[in-house]
């Protein structure tokens, strides 16, 4: 007998990073800073959703001390930083998972 649908793949794609170099560059314009290739997806975007909480966290601590058009500006940051935030969590999260 031939199947008409063939069998599934055994495991989907697993996702991994790339080696990109980021920030500040040496006196010879070479990075001083990379992210590690081969990194899974899940773990990076783990750490991303940190580092987000972390510079929202200042950016609100910031707000304390500015005044109204600079505030402004600032929360306009934290709006930017929640965006990402959730596009993170929109590829980390699975429904029913929370």
């Amino acid at each position: 007998m031939i199947k008409i649908v063939p069998d599934p793949p055994a495991s989907t794609p697993s996702l991994f990073t790339y080696e990109k170099p980021f920030g500040t560059v040496d006196s010879n314009g070479q990075p001083m800073f990379t992210v590690r290739g081969g990194i899974p997806a899940e773990d990076a975007l783990a750490h991303a959703t940190t580092l987000i909480e972390y510079a929202e966290a200042m950016a609100w601590d910031v707000v304390d001390h500015l005044h109204l058009n600079d505030k402004s500006l600032v929360l306009g940051l934290i709006h930017q930083l929640d965006a990402a935030q959730a596009f993170i969590g929109a590829v980390l999260e699975q429904p029913g998972t929370r």
